[in-house]
């Protein structure tokens, strides 16, 4: 699945301030927990911890090109 964002896009957005990731080797997954700002008072020291997301290792490589395309783009 992917997702583009435009100006047009009336969603909130939650800025990420840090995450953790890392395999889960018996099961082949790949997992991601972001913690993010959710007020403009918050600090990054209490920023919001999500849950766990898991993801295959194809959807992990997928991520990858989707973050390295965006990147891309912002940096032209």
């Amino acid at each position: 699945m992917r997702m583009i964002m435009s100006e047009q896009d009336n969603e909130n957005i939650y800025p990420i301030a840090n995450w953790d990731v890392g395999p889960i080797e018996d099961h082949k997954l790949v997992v991601f927990r972001p913690h993010f700002i959710s007020s403009p008072e918050q600090t990054v020291e209490d920023a919001e911890i999500s849950r766990y997301y898991a993801m295959t290792i194809d959807q992990a490589k997928e991520l990858r090109l989707a973050l390295e395309s965006a990147i891309a783009v912002l940096e032209r």
